[in-house]
């Protein structure tokens, strides 16, 4: 895959495995419909369920940094209604931010404003839709 795509960060902790892909997937598709390729870190689902081995871990990590670092626009599900404590997903958009990459997120208009994510975002939007339309935009 060439260094020209979407990385679909968000929660995975506590999610049932088709919960995590269901919003990918719709982003993925409307993406698509305008050229744009999306990398999806559900990819290696079978490899979280390891923790207890070191190394699977710092490889996991280290593997979705990379990916990160070659992208060009993260967006980013941080809608606080949705399972998981978003740990990884706000670790994801900070290493994100240090690559100066153009960071997207969709949170939810009720959702408490933090101020590192108000920060690290690029644009911020409340529905998946407003969200793929603002990163149309960077690859035009």
């Amino acid at each position: 895959m060439k260094n020209d795509y979407v990385y679909l960060c968000g929660g995975m902790e506590g999610y049932k495995e088709n919960e995590m892909m269901k919003w990918r997937e719709k982003a993925t598709s409307l993406l698509s419909k305008e050229g744009i390729q999306t990398l999806d870190p559900t990819r290696r689902w079978e490899k979280h369920f390891d923790y207890n081995k070191k190394n699977n871990v710092n490889r996991i990590v280290k593997m979705d940094l990379q990916d990160i670092s070659n992208s060009t626009v993260l967006l980013c599900d941080m809608r606080e209604d949705q399972p998981g404590k978003r740990w990884g997903s706000m670790a994801e958009v900070a290493h994100a931010h240090t690559k100066n990459k153009i960071i997207i997120v969709w949170r939810g208009k009720e959702d408490t404003i933090h101020p590192f994510l108000e920060f690290y975002a690029t644009e911020i939007h409340f529905t998946l839709e407003d969200t793929c339309n603002a990163i149309k935009d960077y690859f035009n």
